[in-house]
């Protein structure tokens, strides 16, 4: 982990976009799924990309996961991150076709492409709400790719992947959601590489 020297009204207001942004893809999913889904509180993280191998980004690194991302079309640096466990997977393709929670024990395409589709409109709901937010309206998510991995070795790829190798430093904004009383390890990150963030601070004039 890096001290980029942020002040603390400047991480309040990282925090608040993860809210607002996380907020709005919550509100997307619980209407394409008829059923409440929460958000946490967002958690600020900032590295190194020469560090990445040592950090801990996300929890449980030996785990199966999925992820899915889309690069930010515009002038902020960064993507969208969708992740799930691999049990999430399989409680999420139930819910969304419509089978009793727990049903599914492999994904087929179809599946994947329907969860790959719903961590779409994720990312879409999360950049709307905050390029509103930011008055940028140039938040544009790219089409989503998707990645099976251990997630030791998704830190190495995707995140680079995303930024672009001539990066130092990244900052994500992470919150985890839980659909209704049903525990869901469904994490949405913002990703931005750290001019961006520089360049978001002087929309917001702090």
């Amino acid at each position: 982990m890096v001290d980029l020297n942020f002040s603390p009204i400047q991480l309040d207001a990282l925090r608040e976009i993860g809210n607002v942004g996380a907020g709005n893809a919550a509100t997307a999913l619980g209407q394409l799924m008829d059923k409440i889904v929460s958000i946490n509180i967002p958690e600020v993280r900032s590295l190194r990309l020469d560090q990445l191998d040592e950090a801990e980004f996300f929890k449980e690194p030996q785990e199966l996961n999925i992820a899915i991302c889309s690069r930010i079309l515009g002038t902020l640096r960064g993507g969208a991150l969708i992740l799930f466990s691999k049990k999430s997977s399989l409680l999420l393709s139930d819910m969304l076709m419509k089978r009793p929670p727990g049903s599914s024990e492999l994904l087929t395409l179809i599946e994947l492409s329907a969860i790959s589709e719903t961590a779409y409109i994720l990312c879409c709901s999360y950049l709307d709400s905050v390029g509103e937010m930011l008055n940028h309206r140039l938040l544009i998510p790219s089409s989503p790719q998707t990645a099976i991995d251990k997630m030791n070795n998704l830190n190495k790829v995707l995140i680079k992947k995303f930024i672009g190798e001539d990066v130092k430093y990244i900052m994500s904004i992470e919150n985890k959601m839980y659909i209704e009383n049903i525990e869901i390890d469904l994490f949405v990150t913002f990703l931005l590489e750290y001019e961006s963030i520089k360049k978001i601070f002087g929309m917001l004039g702090i």
